[in-house]
C-alpha cells in the first residue's frame, strides 16, 4: 500500500478555511473544549530571547522526560484497566495535550500533591466515553497520530484538532490504514488535514507497509490493533523508533518483532494490557541539542543523564563521531529504560560527512546536525529527508535560512540539503532567526548563537519551546550560557502598560509569577501547569525547605536547634530543579516528601536565618532566569513582593487533606497553625493577590483562570 510522496503540501483553494466549520466533517458539531486556544493567551514571556556566546558550557543536564515515550504512556495507561503509575513524563505542552485528552475521554488522570513528577492513570475501555467537545492537540503530530489509532477502535464519534501548524500537516498516511481496519477518519482535502474526525467501530487486522517510514503511523496501527480482530502486521523497509513496540510488551500485550529484510516487521493480536509503572527516560532529541552545542562552544564539557538510548532514537551521536566529534556514552546510565549518560567535549574540528535519512529516522535532530555542519569544515550532505517540509514548520527552508543567519552557506534541491561550514579558520557569526513556531528549530538556533563567540544573537518564535522543552532557557544559562528577555513587549502590571524585557528590570520580581497558600491548596500541580503553559522555568521553594528538614534529620541535627540548622542551610549545596531536588548531590527528590520532614518542615522554616538564607537564593533564582512561576507561602508577600501576578490558593480542610495522602488532617492543620503565625514570614495573603479556591476545580479550569489574569 502507498501514501502520496512526501513534500510541501500543494495549494487547493478548494480547501475551507480551518477556521471555519468543515461540511467534510460528519455528525454534529461539538462544542467548545475547556482548554482555550494557546494562541489567545499572554504572548509567551520568552517568545523573542537574546542569546550570548563567548562562553563555554559545564556542568550536567538532564533534559525531559522523553516525548515519545510519554505520550505512548499515557495512551497505553489509558486502555489499561487499573492504576498505572508514570514519573518523569515530559513536562512540555505536547504531552500535556495528550494528558488532557485522555482525562476528557474518560480516565482519570492524578498528580498526587507531595510527589513531584508522578502521573498516576486510572485507565480501561469500559472508562473511555465521547469527549465533551473538540480534542485540541495543539501543536503536537504525535498526539493527533497516536490517539486517532486509539480512537478507530472506540465506538463513538471524536474531533481532532490542532493548532495553525498542525492544521497544516498531512493525516492521510494514518487515515488510510485505519479506514482499512474499519474506522471512518475524515480530514480536509485528499490528504486529510485537520480538523480530522474519526469515528470508531469493530475493527480488523491489516498487513500494512507505509510507503514512508514513521513510527507515528505504525504506532496509529499498533494502537487500533490492539482491539482488532486477526492478526495486525507492520512491515518497515526502515526501523523506526520501537518506543510502541516497548511498551505493548511491558504491558502484556501479544506483540512480537522480527527482521524483515533489512527492516523491521512488527505482529500483534487483540490485547488486553496491564497497568504500567514506568519511569520515562530523558529525550534524545532534545539532549541533541546540548550535545552539538558541546561539540561546537570552545572549551565545552557537558554531561547529558539518563538519556533513552535505543538504536533508532541516538544516530545522530554516531553522525557526530564520524564528524570527528568527542562524544562517549555509557549505557545503563542514571535514567528509566534503556537509559544511557551521554559525555561531550569541545575536541577538534569537525570534518563534513554525508547523513542518510535512514540513519535518523524521525529526522529530528537534523535541526542540531545542521549547526554541527554549519561550523565544520567542507560540505556536510543530509539526503532523502524531504519528510522534513511536513514538520511543525518546512524545516528544509528553514535549516537553509538557520545555517545562512549564522554565516555559513546553505542549500535545498528536491530531497537534499547542503550545509558548508565555516571550518576551522572561521567562525559562525550573530543574527536574528525566527523559528517560525518551530521548537526544534528554535533550540538550533540557541545552539547556534552559542557558537558565534562573543556577542549577541536575537531568536524570534522561541515561546514554541514550550511545546516539548519549557526549561530548555534555564538548562542553558545552568550550564554557563547567557540568555534573556527581549521583545516582544509584555505587560507590566506595575506600570499599567507594557515594557520590553531588554529593559533594566526594577527588580527580578516582575517577571515572577508568585503561588502562595497552604498544604494540599494545589501550588505545585498549578505551578507546574501553568509554567508548562507559558514556557518559564518553576521554582518550588517548600522543597528548598523540605531539603533542608531532610538534611537535618539526615544528620542528626535537632530542627528546633536554630544555630545548627542555620548552618546546614549556608553550607549545604542544593539544587531545585523541574522535578528534581538535590543535597550535596544526593538526588533527594522523594525523600524530602515522607511524613517525618512533613513533621519538622515547619520548625526548619520558622528559622529566620534559614530564611534570609533561602530567600537570597530564590532571589538569586529569579535573577538568572527570565521569567518563572515560583511557588511557596510567602512569594508574593515577602521573596518577590513585586510580582506581575499573586495567587494566594486555598481549599476546603477536607479537600486539602484528601490531596495530601500522607498527612493526617490533624498535622496539616498543626502545620497551618505554625506556618501563619511564625514570626519570620508568616503564610499570609499579599495584599494584591488573588484568592483562589481550588475546591472541586479542575486543573485546567484554573491553569485558565490564572492565564487570563497575565
Amino acid at each position: 500500500m502507498t501514501e502520496p510522496p512526501a513534500g510541501a503540501e500543494p495549494a487547493d483553494p478548494a480547501l475551507p478555511d480551518p477556521a471555519l466549520p468543515d461540511p467534510a466533517l460528519p455528525g454534529p458539531a461539538l462544542p467548545d473544549p475547556a482548554l482555550p486556544d494557546p494562541a489567545s493567551l499572554d504572548p509567551a514571556i520568552l517568545d523573542t530571547v537574546v542569546v550570548g556566546g563567548g562562553s563555554p558550557l559545564r556542568g550536567t543536564v538532564r533534559t525531559p522526560g522523553d516525548k515519545s515515550i510519554s505520550h505512548r504512556a499515557l495512551l497505553l495507561a489509558a486502555l489499561a484497566p487499573g492504576t498505572s503509575e508514570l514519573r518523569g513524563l515530559s513536562d512540555g505542552d505536547d504531552v500535556r495535550r495528550t494528558e488532557v485528552a485522555v482525562g476528557a475521554l474518560g480516565a482519570r488522570v492524578d498528580r498526587p500533591e507531595g510527589a513531584a513528577g508522578v502521573v498516576v492513570v486510572e485507565g480501561g475501555r469500559s472508562r473511555l466515553r465521547p469527549a465533551p467537545g473538540p480534542l485540541d492537540l495543539g501543536n503536537s503530530g504525535t498526539g493527533m497520530r497516536l490517539l486517532a489509532g486509539v480512537l478507530a477502535g472506540l465506538p463513538f464519534r471524536s474531533e481532532l484538532r490542532g493548532d495553525a501548524s498542525l492544521s497544516g500537516r498531512p493525516m492521510d498516511r494514518i487515515a488510510e490504514p485505519l479506514s482499512a481496519m474499519g474506522a471512518t477518519v475524515v480530514g480536509r482535502g485528499p490528504r486529510h488535514l485537520p480538523p480530522l474526525a474519526v469515528t470508531g467501530a469493530a475493527l480488523r487486522g491489516i498487513d500494512w507497509t507505509p510507503a514512508v517510514p514513521s513510527a507515528q503511523v505504525k504506532s496509529a496501527i499498533l494502537l487500533a490493533g490492539l482491539d482488532a480482530t486477526g492478526e495486525t502486521v507492520v512491515r518497515e523497509a526502515v526501523p523506526t523508533r520501537a518506543h510502541t513496540e516497548e511498551l505493548l510488551a511491558a504491558a502484556g500485550a501479544r506483540v512480537a518483532v522480527e527482521s524483515w529484510g533489512s527492516g523491521r516487521l512488527v505482529r500483534l493480536r487483540a490485547s488486553e494490557l496491564s497497568p504500567l509503572t514506568l519511569r520515562v527516560p530523558g529525550d534524545p532529541s532534545q539532549a541533541a541539542f546540548w550535545v552539538v552545542a558541546g561539540c561546537v562552544v570552545p572549551g565545552s564539557r557537558i554531561v547529558v543523564e539518563g538519556v533513552y538510548a535505543g538504536a533508532e532514537r541516538v544516530g545522530y551521536l554516531g553522525v557526530l563521531v564520524r564528524m570527528g566529534a568527542d562524544v562517549r556514552w555509557h549505557p545503563g546510565g542514571t535514567g528509566g529504560l534503556g537509559a544511557t549518560d551521554v559525555v561531550v567535549r569541545h575536541g577538534p574540528p569537525l570534518a563534513a560527512t554525508t547523513v542518510d535519512a535512514a540513519e535518523i529516522p524521525s529526522l529530528d535532530e537534523i535541526p542540531a546536525l545542521v549547526v554541527a555542519a554549519a561550523v565544520a569544515q567542507g560540505t556536510t550532505v543530509f539526503r532523502d529527508v524531504a519528510e522534513l517540509r511536513v514538520k511543525e514548520s518546512d524545516r528544509l527552508h528553514a535549516a537553509v535560512a538557520l545555517a545562512r543567519a549564522f554565516g555559513a552557506s546553505a542549500r535545498a534541491e528536491g530531497d537534499q540539503l547542503e550545509v558548508t561550514g565555516v571550518g576551522p579558520g572561521g567562525r559562525l557569526h550573530h543574527g536574528r532567526f525566527d523559528s517560525g513556531g518551530d521548537h526544534r528549530m528554535a533550540m538550533a538556533a540557541a545552539v547556534a548563537g552559542l557558537a558565534a563567540g562573543a556577542g549577541e544573537s536575537e531568536l524570534t518564535g522561541f515561546g514554541a519551546v514550550a511545546t516539548s522543552y519549557p526549561g530548555f532557557l534555564g538548562d542553558l544559562c545552568a550550564l554557563g550560557g547567557a540568555a534573556r528577555s527581549s521583545a516582544p513587549r509584555v505587560p507590566d502590571p506595575a506600570r499599567g502598560g507594557q515594557r520590553t524585557g531588554a529593559e533594566p528590570r526594577p527588580g527580578a520580581d516582575r517577571s515572577v509569577v508568585a503561588i502562595d497558600g497552604p498544604a494540599g491548596s494545589g501550588k505545585s500541580t498549578l505551578s507546574r501547569a501553568l509554567a508548562a503553559r507559558l514556557g518559564v522555568e518553576r521554582l518550588d521553594t517548600g522543597a528548598m525547605y523540605r531539603a533542608i528538614a531532610w538534611a537535618a534529620l539526615r544528620r542528626g541535627v535537632d530542627p528546633a536547634d536554630t544555630d545548627a540548622v542555620a548552618e546546614l542551610a549556608r553550607s549545604v549545596d542544593l539544587e531545585v530543579g523541574h522535578d528534581t531536588t538535590t543535597v550535596d548531590g544526593v538526588d533527594v527528590s522523594a525523600a524530602i516528601r515522607s511524613a517525618e520532614v512533613s513533621r519538622v518542615v515547619s520548625v526548619v522554616a520558622a528559622n529566620p536565618e534559614v530564611r534570609r538564607q533561602l530567600v537570597a537564593r530564590q532571589r538569586q533564582w529569579a535573577e538568572l532566569h527570565p521569567g518563572g512561576v515560583v511557588e511557596g507561602r510567602d512569594i508574593g508577600s515577602v521573596v518577590f513582593p513585586g510580582a506581575r501576578v499573586k495567587v494566594y490558593l486555598t481549599a476546603t480542610p477536607a479537600e486539602r487533606a484528601r490531596r495530601r495522602r500522607e498527612e493526617e488532617a490533624v498535622d496539616m492543620a498543626r502545620r497551618d497553625h505554625l506556618d501563619s503565625t511564625r514570626p519570620a514570614s508568616p503564610l499570609a495573603v499579599a495584599p494584591d493577590a488573588r484568592v483562589l479556591d481550588t475546591t472541586g476545580r479542575s486543573i485546567e479550569d484554573v491553569v485558565n483562570e490564572v492565564a487570563s489574569w497575565l
